[in-house]
């Protein structure tokens, strides 16, 4: 017993180390990837110019600063920063375009070009994405135009200033004096609010608009130029005063602010800039009264949704030195779902009713149904005692769509409010499909009749089946009821089958094959072109010749069968019909027409006393070689040679040959010696089409090939045995299977031993290795042993 407990404590043992092998080599290899592909990355940005990635970030709408101060916030270097926003998969190196070297500044800023498109992350908003029964994807309105980059929305420093535009501490004016004095400063406004004008000395310039500065600095400069004359008509030197680089002012973000905080700005931002740069209000602050706090006073209170609905001024009020942004909390906020332009939740300020409510989501859609509203109500605080339960639903009734949006209904902060959508249900159409000219729906009249909605279509196709049509009509349960008529006596006036029409009726028409198919015959043997063609009405067996290209030459014109079906009795397919026709087989007569019926397969035979001629061919040492014409089936061999002239001197029968065409046959191993002089000799073979008959000439070698170290033709020797010729063409290699030696005679017959002829063909064949399967056998063997015993112990293991 304890033998086996610490037998099954060994296993375990094993078997958990080698898991946490596995588990550590698979991490390695992960960990590895990982490395390289971002090694890659990390090497591309090196090589890049700052040129090159100031214009790879702007293009993904990041400025530099922007870029470092992202990094700072997640507490990572700025490489690491860039490296972030290069699509890096593990395992996955970077794909370079082809033709391209890897590794090139080129094929990292692609990289970094690739806008992340990520789906935005849902905004749920307390009390509207947890309620059951209803869209909890809902997402508040606006919040959306907050998730772009800042830079989206950054404020140009290249527009001119506002006239009001008020000087302050950091803004730079240029000042430009010509005429008969030329003077030109680029001076700036120092912390006191004054500008140090040259030979003029401190000019305050705080509060100042630009032409309110411009007008004092003229009446300085007058008093040392005298050319000015104060701008008279008379003067004869000018001054101009502009804006340089605008100033930096501090802009402090509160309340439900993403990241709230002072932010530097340009002097000439709005508050929808401040609201940008905190990252936008959080899921619990309003757009609706987001307030200005200058010096301690609240200046102004700007609704973001006139600016985001109509693109109002509220947005574009623009903020000074120390103001501070402060969102509240949100108001009262309604959900709207259904056919409506915008569905959102909504915040709605005092005073704001359903009819607001729907002009905020852009106004109803076409489809929208205008008769109800729905509205799903969590009670309010003060009225719980009166109900039972903590949600309330209710309808809403309206007239008229004017009544509907011009709605003063109150409703309270929760609301869902739902807009439904019309029914699909015509009011006047009926259909009509299948065999006419303008198959589709139609207006239904009144006293509409199918021979109407038929003459309506543009009236029945040809080839229509007129005896039959179908008209489904729907009933009050939507099932369907089928009433058949003829379309040819509803077009007649039949009221029987001239149907009045309901709303939702649908007529079909049959084309004329679906109660009739086209069937098809065929036609086989001696025709130019068989095959399957179509019957056509009154089509005979002529017909059907001639359009398989006649009968080919050898046709019989007696004795052709006509294969047709039988379904008389089972097991019966089909009857044959034994038909003649004349040589002019195409003329036959109306009264001795053999007209077809739908499946009739036709036979043409040949005729058997017909033949084009067959050949074979006469080549070597013989008088008269050629092509010669088989006289009839049982020509032989030997009727051939004579019809040749017989041999010319140096002819050598025993190396002679015979090719045999048929069925790719080849060599046909004779003795012609034996075919000529002994006509019932079995080598005097009866000769087939495209034989090929060769008389050789006198050879003086023989042929040795194969495993010799010689291979070679060696010279005849009369009586000279298999072991003399090996011996002449340099005796068996070490490959060679010398059992296994094997010599052909000339005309292509085995060796079977006595004389070697001239002309012979010995062939030595490599010796084929068997390969040795045992001991691969008992590895395999042991190794599968081994699996089924550890399979078997960890078995016994779980069932202790």
């Amino acid at each position: 017993m304890v033998s086996a407990v610490m037998h099954r404590t060994h296993l375990l043992k094993v078997l958990l180390c080698t898991a946490l092998i596995v588990a550590g080599w698979i991490s390695a290899v992960q960990s590895g990837f990982s490395q390289i592909s971002r090694a890659d990355v990390e090497e591309q940005l090196k090589q890049m110019s700052p040129e090159e990635l100031e214009e790879a970030l702007r293009k993904r709408g990041i400025t530099i600063e922007e870029a470092a101060r992202r990094a700072e916030a997640l507490g990572i270097s700025f490489d690491q920063y860039l490296v972030r926003l290069a699509p890096i998969d593990q395992g996955d190196v970077q794909r370079f375009q082809p033709g391209r070297a890897a590794g090139t500044a080129q094929d990292t800023v692609p990289m970094l070009l690739q806008e992340a498109q990520e789906p935005l992350e849902p905004l749920f908003v307390p009390g509207f994405h947890d309620r059951v029964g209803i869209d909890s994807l809902i997402q508040p309105f606006g919040f959306d135009i907050f998730r772009y980059p800042p830079t989206a929305f950054a404020p140009s420093v290249f527009v001119a200033t506002p006239p009001s535009y008020a000087l302050g501490p950091g803004d730079e004016v240029l000042i430009s004096v010509w005429g008969e004095t030329r003077l030109n400063f680029h001076l700036t406004v120092n912390r006191d609010g004054n500008v140090v004008v040259p030979d003029v000395g401190p000019v305050s310039a705080r509060g100042l608009t630009i032409e309110q500065f411009r007008e004092k600095v003229l009446r300085r400069l007058s008093s040392i130029y005298s050319g000015l004359q104060r701008g008279a008509a008379t003067a004869n030197t000018f001054l101009d005063v502009s804006m340089g680089k605008l100033k930096t002012i501090q802009i402090l973000v509160m309340g439900e602010v993403v990241r709230p905080g002072g932010y530097p700005m340009p002097s000439m931002s709005t508050v929808l800039h401040a609201m940008y740069a905190a990252g936008g209000p959080r899921v619990d602050g309003t757009l609706r009264e987001v307030q200005i706090v200058r010096g301690g006073k609240l200046i102004r209170s700007v609704d973001l949704y006139s600016f985001i609905l109509g693109g109002g001024k509220g947005g574009s009020f623009q903020l000074q030195d120390g103001d501070v942004v402060y969102v509240k909390p949100a108001g009262r906020r309604v959900a709207v779902v259904g056919e409506v332009v915008r569905p959102a939740i909504y915040e709605l300020k005092k005073g704001e009713s359903l009819g607001d409510l729907i002009a905020m989501t852009g106004g109803l859609r076409f489809n929208s149904y205008i008769d109800r509203v729905h509205v799903e109500r969590i009670v309010p605080f003060d009225q719980r005692h009166i109900y039972e339960e903590d949600v309330l639903d209710f309808d809403l009734w309206f007239t008229d769509v004017q009544d509907l949006l011009r709605s003063e209904r109150d409703l309270e902060n929760g609301d869902f409010v739902t807009f439904f959508r019309v029914t699909d249900y015509p009011a006047n159409r009926v259909t009509i499909a299948g065999n006419v000219m303008k198959p589709g729906p139609f207006e239904l009249l009144p006293g509409m009749r199918v021979s109407d909605l038929i003459l309506a279509a543009d009236s029945l196709k040809r080839a229509t089946f007129a005896e039959r049509g179908t008209l489904f009509r729907m009933q009050p349960n939507l099932r369907r009821e089928i009433l058949g008529f003829s379309p040819r006596l509803a077009l007649a006036g039949d009221l029987m089958h001239n149907l009045e029409l309901k709303n939702e009726d649908s007529v079909i028409v049959y084309a004329d094959s679906q109660f009739f198919p086209q069937r098809n015959v065929s036609i086989s043997g001696a025709v130019r072109q068989p095959g399957t063609y179509t019957r056509h009405d009154q089509i005979t067996l002529a017909d059907l010749v001639v359009l398989a290209g006649g009968l080919t030459d050898g046709a019989a014109t007696e004795n052709w069968e006509v294969a047709r079906l039988d379904t008389t009795e089972p097991g019966v397919y089909r009857r044959i019909l034994k038909v003649s026709a004349g040589e002019e087989y195409w003329t036959d007569k109306d009264e001795q027409a053999l007209l077809l019926e739908d499946f009739d397969a036709v036979f043409i035979p040949y005729n058997p006393r017909f033949s084009l001629g067959r050949s074979v061919k006469v080549t070597g040492y013989v008088m008269f070689p050629g092509t010669y014409t088989l006289r009839h089936e049982e020509e032989r061999l030997a009727d051939i040679l004579k019809r040749a002239g017989g041999f010319r001197k140096g002819a050598y029968l025993v190396g002679s040959r015979l090719i045999r065409k048929y069925n790719n046959a080849g060599l046909i191993p004779l003795d012609f010696r034996s075919a000529l002089f002994d006509s019932v000799s079995l080598d005097n073979i009866v000769l087939y089409d495209g034989d090929s008959i060769h008389v050789s000439r006198t050879e003086e070698v023989v042929y040795v090939s194969g495993e010799v170290y010689v291979p070679s033709p060696v010279l005849y020797k009369e009586g000279a045995s298999l072991s003399y010729y090996i011996y002449q063409a340099g005796d068996y290699t070490q490959d060679a299977e010398e059992d296994k030696t094997v010599v052909f005679l000339p005309g292509g017959k085995k060796w079977d031993g006595g004389e070697i002829l001239p002309g012979s063909h010995i062939l030595v064949p490599r010796t084929i290795e068997k390969e040795d399967t045992t001991l691969p056998f008992l590895r395999d063997s042991v190794a599968i042993f081994a699996s089924l015993a550890a399979i078997t112990v960890g078995i016994i293991a779980i069932t202790r």
